[in-house]
């Protein structure tokens, strides 16, 4: 059981670098894709790229509870490392006019099915395979989408430095994310099928989402958080504040480190305490934390410490808290699409974020729209049970 949870692990740092190398080069991107949107053309790039994934949660969670975990994740690891090379082969727009962006914004729908796919096979093979300190496991596991991000900042941050980054030197972040397809040969080689889900009663996966929708508003204000804190500020450093790539990528470098710990503390006193409780603790520390830095606040090294820490702990309990909401038969379908379907709203936060800046700062709009995302994750949360003790994920 060990190799399943190291193997789905990395599925997962890589995935997140993945998806890491489109929102630390979104300013980028933008320039040379989307030339004459501005800080639109700079969010459509993770736009594109997150609101697919829903398709892909469910689809491959089907396919994980039909077929088996393991199939699934080698068809999600191949997908996203081919969809993720192939864009660094890209011509520009400044060389073939529209094209360029239409190729591009295809290839980011692929890569957001592929993403959303591994979602339900890696956190329902790693958390099937631990009978216990789930939440610890939990955490160290989503906090390998900080891990991938880190991977992926400090190669843009090295990059950056070159005189002719914005012309070529981007595509060296996109062709590296095709080492997964490599790994994924290692990973078929060493993952088994969970005993949980060999020795499970099997039924149509559609009969056991009953909690969809309690853990989808749950994720949907995970998600808007996020998408609105972490994952916006390299657009906000580089967009409106206008900071170098060099000077934003150190910070979003430094913001990625700090929220690993984090992530492995809270999945920790999940153990203890519980999944929902620290749920809504991360909820309201998230809430304090960036209203502080996007109010009072400057990217600094110590408010990107404080943002990166306050920002990462509520959605460490997701692995282990999706995972035992749902009946086996159905698991890889509930957690792929709780997580995944969340972006059917979240993936427009961005969006959102660029809309009302046009009546206030991006600052005060990425802070309000953030508010909106806690006050939903925090009614997730009440409202749902607590599931340490009484879980759907036993052996």
């Amino acid at each position: 059981m060990r190799s399943n949870y190291v193997g789905a692990y990395l599925s997962w740092v890589m995935d997140s670098y993945d998806l890491g190398a489109v929102v630390i080069t979104a300013a980028v991107l933008e320039k040379v894709f989307y030339p004459t949107l501005g800080l639109l053309g700079a969010v459509l790039p993770v736009v594109f790229t997150i609101v697919t994934r829903p398709l892909g949660g469910f689809l491959f969670g089907f396919i994980a509870d039909i077929r088996g975990r393991k199939k699934a994740l080698i068809a999600t690891v191949l997908g996203y490392s081919l969809s993720i090379g192939l864009t660094g082969l890209l011509p520009t727009y400044a060389q073939v006019g529209i094209l360029a962006p239409l190729l591009f914004s295809l290839l980011r729908i692929l890569q957001g099915v592929f993403i959303g796919g591994d979602v339900s096979s890696s956190f329902t093979l790693a958390m099937e395979s631990v009978p216990r300190w789930r939440g610890t496991f939990s955490g160290i596991m989503q906090s390998g989408t900080l891990l991938g991000f880190v991977l992926v900042d400090v190669l843009f941050t090295t990059l950056a430095r070159s005189p002719d980054f914005i012309v070529e030197g981007w595509r060296y972040i996109f062709f590296i994310g095709v080492v997964p397809a490599v790994l994924a040969l290692l990973i078929r080689v060493k993952v088994t099928e969970p005993r949980i889900y060999v020795e499970a009663k099997k039924d149509y996966p559609l009969k056991g989402l009953r909690p969809l929708w309690q853990t989808i508003l749950v994720m949907i204000g995970f998600w808007v958080m996020i998408y609105a804190g972490p994952q916006f500020i390299p657009t906000y450093l580089g967009q409106a504040l206008h900071l170098s790539p060099q000077t934003y990528g150190f910070l979003a470098l430094i913001m990625n480190v700090i929220g690993i710990p984090a992530m492995i503390i809270s999945g920790f006193l999940s153990d203890l305490i519980g999944r929902r409780t620290i749920g809504l603790i991360g909820v309201l520390v998230g809430v304090i934390t960036a209203t502080w830095f996007y109010m009072f606040g400057s990217p600094t090294l110590s408010s990107m410490i404080a943002f990166g820490f306050g920002m990462n702990l509520a959605s460490a309990i997701s692995p282990a808290y999706l995972a035992e909401r749902f009946k086996t038969f159905s698991r890889a379908t509930g957690v792929g699409f709780s997580y995944n379907g969340a972006f059917i709203v979240a993936g427009f936060t961005q969006l959102l974020i660029s809309q009302l800046s046009a009546f206030t700062s991006v600052s005060q709009s990425a802070n309000v729209v953030l508010g909106v995302g806690a006050a939903l994750a925090f009614i997730g949360l009440t409202i749902g049970p607590e599931t340490l003790r009484k879980s759907e994920l036993s052996t």
